[in-house]
């Protein structure tokens, strides 16, 4: 034993039964290190168990209680002979785990060091600043005081070191400061007086002290030095109270302030019997995550581009990536796409993904076999490929049992069917390629029509108004009639609220809700727990249901604008020049006024609606008043588009008004069977039709008393090329009005 002075004593944590005390001084020039008990992990525990303690170390003063508290945290522990051996005998290992154990590098190197960059009065004044710092939140944890007990002024104390030039000095500044009082936090500021370099200013660390509520005193210290020394190669393992529920709210709470690079596990400890039980928590850092501030290793091979041609059928993207991911064992951000493909049909499209060699690419899918995905053409690319290079999709689209519903038809055979049958198609062919279409959003831009909590655009509206909870549950919602696995599940969720029991119920495949339930039950059902079910799921998905809601706002701004000015353009209108490139649309949106109309400087052509955001502009007559209204409706504004909390910027858009197909083939035949994959026509906006269906029940508008069957069905093919974002199927339901 150290016998230094007699001024300070602090008993071993975790050490009931051992009496004897551990003495020291506490003088920046002398640091006493000291070992910790550890335990034995289960087997399929993490596979770095050693335990992080660091010395204890720090500048002598008298009596003062207020250091007395802040060394209680420093956690000096000492194993006795005695109790060695009992452990030792328990666990055989334990000698050689002690040798795996580091300790932090001392106080009194950080101490020593800020004397060499700072004056001894500086170094005295921060000391007090702690002490004072270390006090009041004491007393604000012991007391609960509430604002209105806290004098004025007090409670954002800060303290100024002074303006330092040199970016290096200023790192070492930050790291003392940290490493010494962890109950404290620093930030640079610009000088007031203009002066070169940057102010530290040093305040209470808010983390440290919400922390401390779950993490005991003799341990948050330590635990505070092994975030910030960030040793990937460490764990570190607190001791945690036996009620369950306290237990989770420690996780919960190292999740939300350390939850992007740590991860924590409870292990129970026990020597045999179910009385000598304990637990542990054990912290390490996420396997992605590099330490040292680098999030993940960069390597060679992380520079690779590999790009291939995916085909899927009857698929989320969302699912398609997951599975792609799982079975390359590479992150799901690590692929890049130009655009989102409907789930109802076979499509395919071009795919990159950032670290895997076409050689990899080519071993994995040439033996692995992914249900309803096809991967083929790999060959190498120079980069990612990014939104907006998209400049269009091809579609070969079936219309299944084609029907006329003109009145007298009359009895006629089944060849002047196909005659009368080919001639409407032709017309319906021409009428679209010369007249246009309106630029709708299709329904497969919100979601099931059956599902009204589910439909993406209210989820984004929820989220722009700040309801993350019920954008959640709308995620959650069961559909209404349908009992199978996933509607199941949600709706024992909804009944009941139990995160975990959901989990285990909802189908692995459903990767969305997995996500989010994963993300409820790990951080709880409150606002914050809601919050981070949200970023759970990828930004683009977060982002998809923003853009619904816009979508849907954009269809009826775009019927109101057809209804109030027809297909003439007219002064306040806006207007995108044909020719100009998509990437810089929003700089070149014009005005149009009414020397524009006499001149006739724009088309019909180039009208655009615009998409909300916060960084778009409105037309300047009664439509863009409409758009107003609408968004006060909904309870938004333009500064509703910005969302910190989620990660989510929203600019906004323009989107044509009218859409024009090109390449346009068809071809009538009486073949039955097609493997094509069926969807839907049906929009916000009723139209009426005039030949054919698709043969989904919910379209009702297909049939009437007077349509002619024919004995064997007719099908219609048709194949075009539209520009990004157009959608076939408003084409298609062009085609087909009335």
């Amino acid at each position: 034993m150290v016998q230094l002075d007699e001024t300070y004593k602090i008993c071993a944590p975790g050490i009931d039964s051992v009496k004897e005390r551990v003495e020291c001084t506490l003088d920046e020039d002398h640091a006493v290190e000291s070992k910790a008990t550890s335990f034995k992990c289960p087997q399929n525990a993490f596979q770095n168990e050693a335990t992080c303690h660091d010395s204890a170390d720090f500048k002598k003063n008298k009596t003062s209680h207020s250091h007395q508290q802040l060394l209680s945290n420093s956690t000096l522990t000492h194993t006795t002979d005695k109790q060695s051996n009992q452990l030792g005998a328990e666990n055989p290992n334990l000698d050689e785990k002690r040798t795996s154990e580091t300790t932090g590098i001392c106080k009194s190197a950080y101490l020593k060091r800020l004397r060499q960059v700072l004056s001894d009065d500086i170094v005295e004044k921060v000391h007090a600043f702690a002490e004072n710092e270390f006090d009041f939140n004491i007393l604000c944890s012991k007391d609960a005081i509430n604002d209105a007990q806290i004098p004025n002024g007090r409670k954002n104390t800060t303290f100024s070191v002074g303006v330092v030039s040199s970016k290096e000095t200023r790192a070492e500044i930050h790291s003392a400061i940290k490493y010494v009082f962890p109950h404290l936090c620093t930030d640079t500021q610009k000088p007031s007086d203009g002066r070169d370099g940057l102010e530290i200013i040093i305040q209470t660390n808010a983390t440290y002290w919400k922390l401390r509520r779950f993490i005991v005193a003799d341990e948050i210290d330590n635990f505070m030095h092994f975030v910030g020394e960030k040793e990937h190669s460490k764990t570190f393992s607190l001791t945690c109270p036996e009620d369950k529920e306290v237990r989770t709210q420690l996780h919960r709470v190292i999740a939300k302030y350390y939850g992007s690079f740590l991860e924590t596990k409870t292990f129970v400890t026990s020597d045999g019997s179910d009385q000598d039980r304990s637990h542990k928590i054990v912290v390490r850092f996420r396997q992605k995550y590099g330490g040292r501030g680098q999030k993940r290793k960069v390597t060679e091979e992380k520079t690779i581009f590999s790009g291939f041609i995916l085909k899927k059928e009857n698929l989320e993207m969302l699912d398609v990536i997951n599975k792609l991911a799982a079975t390359l064992r590479v992150h799901s951000s690590d692929f890049s796409y130009a655009g989102i493909k409907d789930k109802k049909a076979i499509t395919t499209q071009l795919m990159c993904v950032k670290g895997v060699s076409i050689q990899r690419l080519n071993s994995h899918f040439s033996k692995t076999d992914v249900a309803g995905i096809q991967v083929g053409n790999i060959h190498p690319l120079q980069g990612p490929i990014q939104r907006g290079q998209l400049k269009g999709n091809h579609f070969d689209i079936i219309v299944r049992d084609v029907k006329l519903q003109k009145k007298g038809v009359g009895d006629i055979d089944e060849t002047q069917m196909v005659v009368r049958v080919e001639e409407e198609v032709k017309k319906a062919a021409q009428n679209v390629k010369t007249n246009m279409f309106l630029n709708y959003f299709g329904q497969q831009r919100f979601g099931s029509i059956s599902d009204i909590q589910g439909n993406a655009a209210n989820i984004g509206l929820e989220i722009l108004k700040g309801n993350y909870v019920q954008a959640v549950k709308y995620l959650l919602s069961p559909i209404e009639g349908k009992d199978d696995a996933v509607n199941k599940a949600k709706k024992f969720f909804q009944e009941t609220q139990d995160a975990k029991t959901t989990l285990s119920m909802m189908p692995n495949y459903k990767s969305r809700e997995c996500m989010l339930l994963k993300a409820l039950h790990r951080h709880g059902l409150d606002h914050d727990g809601y919050t981070k079910a949200l970023l759970s799921i990828p930004h683009s998905m977060r982002q998809l249901y923003v853009h619904s809601y816009c979508s849907l706002v954009w269809n009826r701004m775009a019927t109101q604008r057809i209804k109030l000015y027809g297909s003439q353009l007219m002064e306040g209108d806006l207007v995108i020049p044909a020719g100009v490139d998509k990437a810089i649309t929003r700089d070149q949106v014009q005005t149009v006024t009414q020397e524009n109309i006499s001149s006739r400087s724009f088309t019909i052509q180039d009208l655009v609606l615009p998409l909300p955001g916060n960084a778009i502009r409105y037309p300047f007559n009664k439509v863009g008043q409409l758009y107003q209204q609408s968004l006060k409706q909904d309870g938004l504004s333009q500064n509703s588009f910005r969302l910190n909390s989620l990660k989510l910027n929203i600019p906004g858009d323009y989107r044509k008004l009218f859409s024009c197909p090109t390449d346009l083939t068809y071809k009538i035949y009486q073949e039955t069977g097609s493997s094509l994959v069926q969807t839907t026509t049906q929009v916000e906006v009723p139209r009426t039709l005039l030949v054919g269906t698709t043969n989904n029940s919910s379209y009702q508008e297909s049939s009437s008393k007077e349509d002619f069957t024919s004995k064997n069905k007719i099908n219609l093919r048709l194949s075009f090329r539209l520009p990004t974002s157009s959608y076939a199927t408003m084409c298609v339901r062009e085609m087909m009005k009335q």
